[in-house]
């Protein structure tokens, strides 16, 4: 008799165990999902850009990593979503700014009240910042393969507002938790209203706000454009998105597998920077025909406007929202750009001027992909 014979049961065991190491061998080592959550609605430029990136993610990682989207805000506000980057039920997100403020503050440096006086400023600064504030959150335990445009901020509203005195009794959306944003409404004399960014088009429906201050591009997106009537041609705000994803499980991954999705991701928020800044311009175009008046500000109330803005940068510093040393780089970058490109150098604290006529729809050139389509 054989042992096989005599034991049987173990010779089964041992069969089993070889299987089932064969197999876990097989296996694509490291294999993981990128969980990812955004509140751009599906059809949108990011939306086609994302599911491209996750496309080549797992060809290029040879189905060792999916990244699954999750669009439209379905995952809830950036706090929550936050949150739920925090407990790892999402590996990635792209978020606002403020929901960074408690984490690396620095992270907000170019929402500083009309601090950019036109596009080229921005370009200028961001050349030369960018990798620092990127280097900056992945300190504070966040990969950020990079920032994306969303556009200048502008005030929308049921009402028509030209002054800091038409505005003091407008009802403004404000995200729930940011300080930054209600440092600055507040300091234009406005009473912020918190909502949640699924519950701004509600709110704007049923009257418990009436005013926004958004991108041109986000408000048309978001179909907020809809139930507004007036724009105040004055920018207030440059506003970016960060791509961020938690260092503790980035690193999980395997070490080429981190290279490529750092580089795909990259390469997709780079093209909606790039496709976002035209549609800024185009956009202006499309709301004027569906019937929003942009209202043009005397000189007398734009200077109104930049006074308030610099009490509130000034506060922003005071209060940590950004820091000192970052608010002096930025200001030098401008006063650096404004010298040699022969513009007025501005306030002392960086502070915009008198705001230049935005191009045509027809003078920019647009990509035949679009975040307006």
């Amino acid at each position: 008799m054989n042992i096989s014979e005599r034991v049987p049961g173990r010779c089964f065991g041992v069969r089993l165990a070889v299987a089932t190491l064969l197999v876990s061998c097989s296996a694509p080592m490291g294999a993981a999902t990128i969980k990812m959550a955004t509140v751009s609605p599906e059809g949108t430029v990011w939306m086609r850009l994302l599911r491209d990136a996750a496309a080549k993610i797992e060809q290029e990682t040879a189905g060792r990593v999916e990244l699954k989207i999750y669009p439209g805000g379905v995952m809830g506000d950036d706090p929550i979503v936050m949150r739920k980057m925090r407990i790892g039920q999402l590996q990635a997100a792209i978020l606002t700014t403020g929901t960074f403020g408690k984490i690396f503050p620095d992270a907000q440096l170019y929402n500083l009240p009309m601090q950019f006086a036109d596009f080229e400023e921005v370009d200028y600064v961001r050349e030369r910042l960018d990798t620092t504030l990127q280097q900056g959150l992945e300190e504070n335990g966040f990969i950020c393969p990079g920032f994306a445009e969303v556009g200048m901020a502008y005030a929308m509203s049921k009402r028509r507002v030209h002054s800091i005195s038409d505005a003091s009794g407008i009802k403004l959306w404000t995200p729930p938790g940011n300080e930054a944003a209600v440092k600055a409404i507040t300091a234009f004399g406005i009473s912020p209203v918190p909502l949640g960014m699924t519950d701004v088009l509600a709110g704007l429906q049923t009257g418990l706000i009436d005013s926004v201050a958004t991108p041109l591009v986000g408000a048309l997106a978001l179909q907020w454009h809809n139930q507004l009537d007036y724009v105040l041609d004055l920018p207030f705000m440059y506003i970016y998105a960060l791509m961020v994803l938690p260092e503790r499980s980035f690193n999980r991954l395997e070490e080429a597998d981190r290279a490529i999705v750092r580089r795909l991701l990259g390469e997709a928020v780079r093209t909606a920077d790039a496709r976002n800044r035209a549609d800024h311009h185009a956009v202006r175009e499309v709301l004027r025909k569906q019937g929003l008046e942009f209202i043009q500000p005397s000189v007398a109330e734009v200077r109104q406007w930049q006074d308030r803005a610099r009490a509130a940068s000034l506060d922003w510093v005071e209060d940590g929202i950004v820091s000192r040393e970052y608010h002096e780089l930025l200001n030098s970058h401008l006063a650096a750009f404004r010298k040699a490109s022969g513009k007025p150098s501005g306030d002392p604290s960086g502070n915009a001027r008198a705001p230049q006529p935005a191009p045509s729809a027809s003078a920019v050139a647009r990509p035949r992909s679009s975040i307006i389509e």
